[in-house]
């Protein structure tokens, strides 16, 4: 817990309160008892009659010792102290680890400070100022003050005013009524009328009031803009030590600069957790904002700045302001220098150069050895857990951030535990998708057989290749997440005994899928990813005319694989505004390496065509788009498949990158024969349908799927069972559409 209910309690910061307002009061008191002719000399500084003891007091006392009056604009502010031991001085926010600290020490130590003198501490309040703040908090808490008020003012206004604090508090100062001292620029103080500097009611800031009285809370101003970061279960060692050094800045900056950071690198959530740890390890509670939530007016801007300033010393706390947006990443950088509070921007690529950072860190990638440990890890005590080569299986085929990991972790014991329960075994997932007749319920060895048969979903029990196929396909719906949004995903359905190509094609496609399959054996344990080192994904080409069958053998080798299919939208990668294409395809690649899905290029040759002379601008950026492709396409460690109708329009410098490349034949006779068997279903009544006589029309299997659709509707439509008649007119719907002339003597005998 945190803020002034903690520590010494709300029962003693509210006893502190209240002798302090009973000692200004009482100088209120004094002070109405006193001669009205001096009251009234001392009730009014801007009269002709001061009196000497306040004329000496406004011109000796201008400037309080050991204060200096921020200037207008000046970014200096109180930053609560955060020694480099992550403990907090004595004048710490209560309920801070120093608060806990000192009330749990034995008797004779130090008590804590209250609410009243942390406040005063923190943001370096003279003893005049003090005694304005609570004099303003006493006309909220004490209902004696209004009558005391006007009995002590000389014009008898029930109520705190800076004219009556100057003329009975000691020590007073005219410099405490500025804009920029502490009072009004941290607005602990309200004026009900800032036009009436003097003789206009104060008021104590409803926040820092309930803050002197021991009830923390955050700021309800704050509140749809900030949230809570809560520091995760654990951090790799990776993420500790850039967790560790983003303690060490926010504790102590170098040079004595502002305790600013910025984090690059991973994601999203991922620094955020490595934020909430640091503050964490440094006694600091964690906040996040959006870029995208930040006012665009900049004096709006600044009174959130001011605003959160304050919120963090009170908290105490840091802010994390994330900025992936690119747009959006020079607002956060600005509104970042303004504050003089610990903070940290989070953005996935540096900031510009000349930004006031006081150390830059980045978020490594995760190593398997990592990776490993966090799925061993959120895998524990479910059946005993997989075995180690099922744990390198994982790892091998999803590359997910740390919080990923753990949120499959969790998907895995819910399920598990509803098993337990007498929950569904074969029907709905915990993440919506079917059991059951998908060969992605499993990896590559889990969820098919070697023949490419199916096995069951996960079964009762719980055991050890129960929790592999559960996490696999809870690593699945997680990586998926990042690619929902830019590509079409496909459920694979089909097997080899739905594809109809020759031998050769059919065997390029087994290969394929063995070394997908087979990476960690290859790349870790036979040590072929240290001599390569990059050009490690798996890319083929699917080349060939329309509708024999690229798309479905990606399908199929997708179920292979146990993996989702992602059909890439090339009308949401290319665009025509310079530098957004590479930036789509970024967004791609990297959703793409979480888990490893099997990402189609559909008609790849508007993507990936050659590259052309330089004969103007366009030429020059489309070209830095194909060399940026090429580039992401050689470092890509997971499978791409491109399909393309016309194979000799691609770049040869990208030829040479790919490792398979398939040539669909357009299909013969026999091979029609048999897609034609394929794609008409057995439950569907038919009569007189010679497949043979089919097979002589020289369509693909695209066309051949649409005319046995189309003409199985006319047949429904009919009460009929399906008929050759049928089928020659959707035949010739097809042909009309593809405008080609229908052969007659493709379609002798149909009638």
């Amino acid at each position: 817990m945190t803020g002034a209910a903690a520590g010494a309690g709300p029962q003693a910061h509210q006893a502190a309160l209240a002798a302090a307002i009973a000692d200004v009061l009482g100088r209120l008191d004094a002070h109405a008892g006193a001669d009205p002719r001096d009251r009234h000399d001392r009730g009014d500084p801007a009269g002709r009659k001061e009196s000497r003891r306040q004329r000496q007091r406004l011109s000796t006392r201008g400037n309080p010792p050991g204060q200096d009056v921020p200037q207008p604009g000046g970014r200096g502010g109180p930053t609560p102290p955060v020694p480099a031991d992550g403990q907090h001085t004595a004048a710490a926010a209560p309920g801070s680890a120093d608060q806990h600290t000192a009330s749990a020490a034995p008797p004779g130590t130090a008590a804590p400070p209250s609410a009243l003198e942390t406040v005063s501490a923190c943001f370096g309040l003279t003893s005049f100022e003090r005694d304005v703040l609570v004099l303003a908090a006493a006309a909220e808490l004490d209902a004696t003050t209004g009558a005391r008020c006007a009995a002590a003012s000389a014009d008898a206004r029930p109520y705190p005013t800076f004219s009556l604090a100057l003329a009975t508090l000691d020590e007073p100062h005219w410099s405490a009524l500025t804009p920029v001292a502490p009072l009004r620029r941290w607005h602990l103080v309200e004026l009900d009328d800032e036009t009436s500097l003097t003789h206009s009611r104060l008021r104590a800031d409803e926040r820092i009031l309930h803050f002197l009285a021991g009830v923390p809370y955050l700021d309800p101003r704050l509140r749809g803009l900030v949230r809570p970061a809560e520091p995760p279960p654990e951090l790799p060692p990776a993420y500790r030590t850039v967790a560790a050094a983003l303690a060490a800045c926010w504790s102590g900056a170098p040079g004595g600069g502002p305790p600013h950071a910025e984090i690059t690198g991973a994601d999203v959530p991922t620094r955020r957790e490595i934020a909430a740890a640091a503050a964490d390890e440094a006694g600091l509670d964690a906040y996040a904002i959006l870029a995208a939530d930040l006012p665009a007016e900049a004096t709006e801007r600044e009174a959130l700045a001011r605003l959160w300033e304050r919120e963090a010393i009170l908290l105490p706390a840091v802010l994390v302001a994330e900025a992936d947006e690119a747009e959006r990443l020079p607002l956060a950088d600005e509104f970042c220098g303004r504050l003089g509070v610990p903070v940290a921007l989070s953005c996935d690529r540096p900031a510009p150069a000349g930004s006031m950072r006081a150390q830059r860190l980045t978020v490594p990638p995760l190593g398997p050895g990592d990776q490993l440990r966090l799925w061993r890890s959120a895998l524990d005590g479910l059946g005993g857990g997989p075995a180690e080569a099922e744990l390198r299986q994982l790892v091998t085929q999803f590359s997910l951030p740390a919080h990923v990991i753990r949120a499959a972790g969790a998907a895995v014991h819910r399920e598990l535990g509803a098993s337990a329960d007498g929950g569904p075994q074969n029907g709905a997932s915990a993440d919506g998708g079917p059991q059951n007749g998908r060969p992605t319920d499993g990896g590559p060895e889990n969820g098919t057989h070697a023949d490419g048969s199916q096995q069951n979903g996960a079964a009762a029990g719980g055991g050890p290749a129960d929790v592999c196929r559960l996490a696999w396909r809870a690593g699945l719906a997680q990586a998926r997440i990042a690619l929902d949004e830019l590509g079409q995903r496909v459920e694979p359905r089909a097997g080899w005994d739905d594809l109809v190509v020759p031998d050769q094609q059919r065997t390029t496609l087994k290969e394929i899928a063995a070394h997908v399959r087979q990476r960690a054996t290859v790349y870790q344990d036979w040590g072929f990813e240290s001599v390569l080192r990059r050009g490690l994904g798996v890319t083929a080409l699917f080349a060939g005319t329309s509708g024999t069958g690229k798309t479905l053998a990606a399908e199929v080798v997708a179920g292979e694989l146990g993996l989702d299919l992602f059909v890439i939208d090339l009308s949401q990668v290319v665009s025509k505004y310079i530098g957004e294409t590479e930036k789509n395809l970024r967004r791609v690649f990297d959703a793409a390496e979480r888990g490893g899905a099997v990402l189609l290029f559909d008609e790849a040759d508007a993507l990936f065509g050659k590259r052309s002379e330089v004969k103007d601008s366009h030429d020059r950026y489309a070209n830095i788009e194909v060399s940026y492709l090429l580039m992401r396409m050689e470092a890509y460690r997971g499978l791409a498949i491109l399909t393309t109708n016309m194979k000799k329009a691609l770049d040869q410098a990208f030829m040479r990158r790919l490792r398979f490349v398939v040539e669909f034949p357009f299909p013969d006779a026999a091979q029609r024969e048999q897609i034609w068997r394929r794609v008409i279903p057995e439950r569907v009544p038919v009569r007189g349908v010679e497949f043979g006589r089919l097979a002589q029309l020289t369509v693909p299997g695209g066309s051949i799927r649409n005319i046995a659709l189309a003409a199985a509707f006319l047949a429904a439509d009919q009460g009929a069972s399906l008929q050759m008649r049928h089928l020659l007119a959707a035949s010739r719907a097809e042909y009309l559409k593809l405008e080609r002339p229908l052969p007659a003597g493709e379609v002798a005998g149909w009638e």
